[in-house]
């Protein structure tokens, strides 16, 4: 099956170079060892190849990884599908900064280049179980990218689940984990769960995935560095921190009604999207990673790296 890999998935293309895309190409440069004919190359925006373009270009040279770059918002379908050509396989780690049309673009593409396998951006929630009419544009979109995939039998793809970016849980402007008054603001009750994984161990896990002996094709894939009810995370922080913590229900009638007020913030539509028992969590014995004995970090392990005080 290496030999497999190697002939035929060995030029890869990963789709961007954020936080997650940086992820996943340190777990895709730990392959090479033991996949030493991999050949690596990133795709970056042009305004994101001038930011910080000198030490990201000695980093990726110093990885032997090549840089191209291209503006999804101004290239065409073919001219994307005709930069994807060379490439046996693609990892999207563009995020959704190319705003709403940008991974259903991305993925016509790939299909009409004839890419033979394709990791796609859906590293978030379960699209498939929230559905339609999310009240998330973008979550619509990834529920349409997927029904592109499943029409065709040409590509192999592999959608990984991976639930919330652990740092966003803690984001201020997202207001669910409040330090400063020792609150944890459940969005639409307080046995909702969120599950939740650090970028860094969704690059391991992607790249894992990708070298997986039988091949993994045509699946959506579950990981998890923690599943956490709000009364769980109200408790593990209050051990963490050594201190009483409150959880305060945000009831879904008062998110709808503060979205409707704030069409424009972001941040109170997430918090009305994630306010529901399905789709936004699921079980740690349900994922790759408990199934194959591989540890990843859990919120109470992020608190301890992260020194949080």
């Amino acid at each position: 099956m290496n030999n497999y890999v190697n002939n035929h998935w060995r030029n890869i293309l990963i789709i961007g170079a954020g936080e997650l895309g940086m992820a996943v190409i340190k777990g895709f440069y730990a392959q090479r060892e033991s996949h030493p004919e991999i050949r690596l190359t990133v795709l970056l925006r042009p305004q994101s190849a001038s930011q910080n373009a000198q030490q990201r270009a000695e980093q990726l040279a110093q990885w032997d990884i090549g840089i191209l770059t291209a503006d999804f918002n101004t290239v065409s379908i073919g001219e994307l599908a005709q930069l994807f050509t060379p490439y046996d396989a693609i990892i999207n780690c563009s995020g959704f900064v190319g705003g709403m049309g940008t991974q259903i673009k991305i993925t016509e593409a790939v299909l009409l280049a004839k890419v033979a396998r394709y990791f796609p951006w859906q590293f978030g929630v379960d699209y498939d179980r929230i559905g339609e009419n999310s009240g998330q544009p973008v979550w619509d979109e990834q529920l349409a990218v997927r029904s592109l995939l499943r029409a065709q039998q040409q590509t192999q793809w592999v959608i990984v689940s991976t639930g919330m970016f652990t740092s966003f849980l803690f984001e201020a402007d997202f207001g669910v984990v409040n330090l400063a008054s020792r609150t944890v603001h459940a969005l639409g009750d307080a046995e909702f769960a969120l599950t939740l994984t650090t970028p860094e161990d969704i690059g391991r896990l992607t790249a894992s995935l990708f070298f997986h002996t039988p091949a993994i094709s045509n699946e959506v894939i579950y990981i998890a560095g923690d599943t956490l009810t709000y009364t769980q995370l109200t408790a593990l922080l209050a051990q963490h921190f050594a201190t009483d913590f409150t959880c305060q229900v945000e009831r879904i009638a008062a998110l709808k009604a503060a979205n409707i007020n704030a069409p424009h913030d972001r941040y109170a539509a997430y918090r009305l999207a994630f306010a529901r028992e399905d789709g936004v969590s699921w079980p740690m014995v349900n994922t790759y990673n408990y199934r194959e004995g591989i540890e990843l970090t859990s919120v109470k392990q992020w608190l301890v790296q992260e020194r949080m005080k």
